[in-house]
C-alpha cells in the first residue's frame, strides 16, 4: 500500500513538473479515453435493429405487424421497412414469409373455408379466383417486373358449337425501372396464361405495362397476317443502312480515280421481308418396274389360240390360251411400273435483295470508254444481276459552283472548328497542368511548413518538459591554449615524458600511492 502511495506520489510530482499545455493535453486524452469507452458500452448495450420486410403490400404489411404485437416482439416502422431486434430476424423470418401472399391469394383460399354448402357458382369463382392468384405471382417472380394483376374472363360452354365462347384473360404488369420488356418474353407471358387456363387462346389475351402501353400488340394477330409498326420500322432502317453502305462502297471505290469530294451517289434498293418456302418436284422419265404378277391356268376345251396386249402405261397385261381337243391353258402375267421423282423444299430466309438500282455522277466531262469502265467496276462492287432488274447508271456533270463552293466552306469551317477545338484542348490541359503543378507545389510547402511547425512545437515541448522556466546563457571566456607559460611548458613536458617512459611514470605514480597510504 506504501508502495502504492509513493508511486502515485511521484506520478503527481512529474505531472506538476510538466508543462502548462502538456498537462491539458493529457487531461484532455484521459477524457476522451473514458467518453470512447462509455460511448462503446452504451453502443453494445443498446438493442440494434435489423430490416425484417420491406416493400410489402398492405394486407401483408398489417399481418407482419398484427404478428409481432401477439409475440410482443420489438420492432420498429420506417418508411416501407418494418424493424426488429437483429437477433430474432431470421427466426422471424422463416416463421412470417410462409404467411404472406404478396397481395395475390391462390390456393390459399381454400384453406379460409370448407366447401360444404357451397354452391357450383361460388365454387367456380373461388376457383377463377385460386387461377389469378396463382398467376400473379409467377409473374411477379420475374427479376423484370415489380408487381402485376391477371383478370381471366372464363369461357361459356353449350351443347351447340356455334354457341361457345372461348375465354379471355388481361394481364397488367408493372416494370421494375431500368428494365423492359421485349416481345419473346411478353410472348412467355402470353404462352403462361394460355397454358395455365382452360380455353383461353393466345390470341385472347392482352398484356399491358404501367404506362398504359399495349405490350402483346401484334403478337396475337392470326397467322401472322398484321405486321406491327415496331417491324415496318426495323424493315425501313434496314433498307435505309444496306443503301447507305453500298453508297460509301461507291464513293471509296471512285475517289481515288476521280478526285476526292468528286463522287455522288445515290442507291436504292428494295428488300423482300417475306418468308416464303418452294417445292419442286422433279420427274424421271425412266420407268421403274414397281411389282409383277403371273397367273397360269390349265382347262379342258377346245383347240384355240387366244393373246391380249397392255391396258395402259402403268400396267402391262398379257393373256394367252392354247386350247386342244384335249384341254385349254392360259397365262396372264401383270406388271406396274412407276415414274421416279424428285422432291426439292426450299425456305427462302427474310432479306432477299428484289431490286437494285444505283445512279453516279462524276465532276466533269467524262469519255465514254471511261464511262462504261466506270459502270462495269461499280457494278461489279455492287452485285449487279440483270436478272432481277439490277440497273446502274454513271453520268459525268459538271457540278453546281455554288454548291461546290459551299460545300468548300462547310469543309473549310468543320476544318477550322476541328483546329480551334485542338487549340482549346490544348489549352484546356495546359491550364490544368499548370494548376495541378501550383496545387502540388502549394502542398509541399504547406506541408514544409507544418513538418516545420511540428518540429518546432516537438523542441518547444520538450524544453517546458525539461524546466518550464527559461534561463539566460552564460557566456564563458574562451580558452586560448596556444599562451606558452612556463606552468604550460611544465605540464608539456611531462605529457611527453609519459609518453616516452610509461613504465617509469607508472612505478612513480605507485611509489606516491604507497606514501599516501602510509
Amino acid at each position: 500500500m506504501e508502495k502504492l502511495k509513493e508511486s502515485l506520489s511521484k506520478l503527481w510530482k512529474r505531472f506538476k513538473s510538466l508543462g502548462k499545455g502538456v498537462r491539458i493535453a493529457i487531461i484532455v486524452a484521459i477524457i476522451t479515453f473514458f467518453i470512447a469507452i462509455l460511448s462503446l458500452f452504451f453502443y453494445n448495450s443498446a438493442t440494434k435493429y435489423k430490416v425484417l420486410f420491406s416493400n410489402l403490400e398492405a394486407s401483408d404489411a398489417q399481418l407482419v405487424t398484427s404478428k409481432l404485437n401477439e409475440k410482443k416482439v420489438d420492432m420498429k416502422i420506417e418508411g416501407n421497412s418494418i424493424l426488429v431486434p437483429k437477433s430474432q430476424v431470421d427466426e422471424l423470418r422463416l416463421e412470417i414469409a410462409p404467411e404472406l401472399t404478396d397481395g395475390s391469394n391462390g390456393y390459399e383460399l381454400m384453406d379460409s373455408g370448407g366447401s360444404f354448402g357451397m354452391t357450383d357458382e361460388e365454387f367456380k369463382l373461388k376457383k377463377l379466383r385460386m387461377q389469378q392468384g396463382e398467376l400473379e405471382k409467377t409473374i411477379k417472380s420475374f427479376p423484370q417486373i415489380d408487381s402485376a394483376r391477371v383478370h381471366i374472363t372464363p369461357s361459356k360452354d353449350s351443347v351447340f358449337v356455334e354457341d361457345k365462347e372461348p375465354g379471355k384473360a388481361a394481364v397488367y404488369v408493372k416494370i421494375v425501372p431500368g428494365n423492359k420488356l421485349t416481345k419473346e418474353q411478353v410472348k412467355s407471358i402470353v404462352a403462361l396464361v394460355a397454358g395455365s387456363t382452360e380455353n383461353v387462346p393466345k390470341e385472347n389475351i392482352e398484356v399491358i405495362d404501367d404506362n398504359m402501353n399495349l405490350l402483346s400488340e401484334g403478337l396475337n394477330s392470326e397467322n401472322g397476317n398484321t405486321v406491327s409498326s415496331e417491324t415496318i420500322n426495323q424493315q425501313y432502317d434496314l433498307e435505309k443502312r444496306y443503301e447507305e453502305d453500298i453508297e460509301k462502297s461507291i464513293i471509296s471505290l471512285l475517289e481515288p480515280v476521280v478526285g476526292k469530294g468528286k463522287i455522288k451517289s445515290s442507291v436504292n434498293v428494295d428488300l423482300d421481308f417475306d418468308s416464303k418456302q418452294k417445292t419442286e418436284t422433279i420427274v424421271d422419265p425412266n420407268k421403274v418396274i414397281v411389282s409383277q404378277q403371273v397367273i397360269k391356268e390349265n382347262n379342258g376345251g377346245n383347240t384355240g389360240n387366244t393373246s391380249g396386249s397392255a391396258v395402259d402405261n402403268n400396267m402391262g397385261n398379257t393373256i394367252e390360251e392354247n386350247i386342244t381337243n384335249g384341254g385349254s391353258s392360259k397365262e396372264e402375267t401383270n406388271t406396274n411400273y412407276e415414274s421416279g421423282k424428285t422432291e426439292v423444299k426450299t425456305i427462302s430466309a427474310p432479306g432477299e435483295v428484289k431490286r437494285l438500282t444505283a445512279s453516279v455522277f462524276v465532276d466533269g466531262n467524262i469519255a465514254g470508254n471511261v464511262q462504261e469502265a466506270l459502270e462495269k467496276s461499280v457494278a461489279n462492287a455492287i452485285g449487279l444481276n440483270t436478272e432481277r432488274g439490277d440497273s446502274v447508271s454513271v453520268v459525268g456533270m459538271t457540278f453546281d459552283p455554288v454548291t461546290k463552293e459551299e460545300a468548300q466552306k462547310e469543309f473549310d469551317a468543320i476544318n477550322d472548328a476541328l483546329a480551334k477545338e485542338g487549340r482549346n484542348k490544348i489549352i484546356l490541359y495546359s491550364v490544368l497542368g499548370l494548376i495541378g503543378l501550383i496545387i502540388i507545389i502549394v502542398v509541399i510547402v504547406l506541408l514544409r511548413r507544418k513538418n516545420k511547425k511540428a518540429n518546432e512545437e516537438k523542441t518547444n515541448l520538450l524544453d517546458v518538459v525539461i524546466d518550464d522556466r527559461s534561463e539566460e546563457v552564460e557566456e564563458m571566456p574562451s580558452i586560448n591554449f596556444e599562451t606558452i607559460n612556463p606552468k604550460a611548458h611544465i605540464e608539456n613536458e611531462i605529457k611527453k615524458y609519459a609518453s616516452d617512459k610509461p613504465d617509469q611514470v607508472a612505478d612513480i605514480v605507485k611509489s606516491w600511492l604507497a606514501d599516501n597510504e602510509r
